[in-house]
């Protein structure tokens, strides 16, 4: 895809959203994502669309969403109240930080779309770019939920339709993935600004993302694009026996390379201003968990993942 947006013209460094500076100093970060729904519950389902399209503006720590536009794609045959569901779910969730739908978009398709674009607005400072600072010199790398959803939800709708291909699995423990999966979907990444927001520690953190649809190589190395950095990462906490899953499904989630809906921060710490787990206190004491997953010094611009990859399993969230 970067190579057809360069030939079309757009050329720059990857990040989450569209920047654009205003008057006094004020920044408008913005948004859109549009994706398949992946759960039949339709408030369930608006509440992870609204999610997922927030967290983006949330990765550049932005706490104000001042507007929320809902795109609707909707079979002839879905019934009104599916549809009426799934934008009750995004009204719900976006009310945790005060912000409401305020128009959108609605067309008639053969499949079912869900998505939406999210407008957040900051002081220029409080940004934080996807790629890490280049004067930073090493540091470590936290994310804030942990890993597999691509696998938990890959097991919900393979139990929902054919459960005979989870049949080597407990029935029991495949709910639990699946409901840890879904409360990791619904569980917003503002409270990662906000708490960044409210304890000044802004200093501290020299990069932020947040891993979705390419996982957390590719988003490690969209980290480091143009910088002179090296990633190494050594432990991955993933949803309980998602990696079994991954296997079974082909996700690659130990390759790094499973997509996450709505998925963790990963956020770059500079560790010559600031212990690690000073930051993780910080962030535990906002009920926000966090694992350390790697360090970033100074090199040639590569991520590797351990070959002895320290597997962390999470049995519950948070």
């Amino acid at each position: 895809m970067k190579k057809i947006l360069e030939k079309a013209g757009l050329i720059g460094l990857t990040e989450d959203c569209a920047i654009n500076e205003i008057a006094g100093g004020k920044m408008i970060v913005t948004n859109v994502d549009i994706f398949t729904p992946i759960h039949d519950d339709p408030i369930i389902q608006g509440e992870i669309t609204a999610c997922n399209v927030t967290n983006d503006v949330f990765a550049k720590n932005v706490i104000e969403i001042i507007s929320y536009l809902s795109f609707l794609g909707v079979p002839p045959q879905q019934p009104d109240e599916i549809t009426q569901g799934i934008i009750e779910g995004q009204r719900k969730f976006l009310k945790q930080f005060n912000s409401e739908i305020n128009g959108g978009h609605t067309i008639v398709n053969p499949w079912p779309l869900t998505g939406g674009i999210a407008l957040g607005i900051c002081n220029k400072n409080d940004l934080i770019p996807k790629q890490i600072d280049k004067n930073a010199s090493y540091g470590d790398l936290i994310i804030t939920k942990p890993l597999g959803i691509q696998a938990s939800m890959a097991a919900y709708r393979v139990m929902n339709e054919h459960p005979e291909f989870l049949e080597e699995f407990d029935t029991t423990l495949i709910k639990e993935i699946i409901n840890v999966g879904v409360k990791i979907m619904r569980t917003s990444n503002y409270y990662v600004p906000k708490t960044i927001h409210e304890n000044n520690i802004r200093e501290y953190i020299v990069g932020m993302t947040d891993i979705t649809g390419f996982g957390i190589k590719i988003h490690s190395e969209e980290m480091i694009e143009q910088r002179k950095i090296d990633i190494e990462l050594d432990t991955f906490p993933i949803i309980i026996n998602t990696d079994k899953l991954s296997n079974l499904f082909g996700y690659g989630l130990l390759e790094g390379i499973s997509a996450e809906t709505a998925g963790p921060m990963l956020i770059a710490i500079d560790t010559s201003k600031v212990d690690t787990q000073t930051i993780q206190d910080i962030l535990k004491r906002n009920n926000i968990p966090s694992w350390k997953v790697g360090t970033f010094k100074k090199g040639t611009g590569n991520v590797r993942i351990m070959k002895d990859l320290n597997v962390i399993h999470v049995e519950t969230y948070p």
